[in-house]
C-alpha cells in the first residue's frame, strides 16, 4: 500500500472515530475540505507540515497517520 493510501485511510478512520464531518475537520486544519478529501482519497501529496496540522485537530501524535 502506498503511504499515501496509508495516511488517507487513517485520517477518514480517525475522522469518523472523532465522529467529524470533511467539513469539520478541514476547517479545524486550515485547509480546503476538497483538500481533505482527496488526502483521505490517497491522491494528495500532503507536506508535513499539513499532516501535523491533520494530527493536531485530531488530537493525536502525527506518527499514528502512519500506522
Amino acid at each position: 500500500m502506498r503511504w499515501e493510501d496509508r495516511v488517507g485511510a487513517n485520517v477518514r478512520r480517525l475522522r469518523r472515530a472523532k465522529g467529524l464531518s470533511q467539513e469539520a475537520l478541514a476547517h479545524e486544519a486550515g485547509m480546503a475540505m476538497r483538500y481533505l478529501a482527496g488526502i483521505e482519497r490517497g491522491e494528495e501529496n500532503p507536506s508535513l507540515a499539513f499532516l501535523v496540522k491533520l494530527a493536531e485537530a485530531l488530537e493525536i501524535h502525527p506518527a499514528q497517520l502512519f500506522d
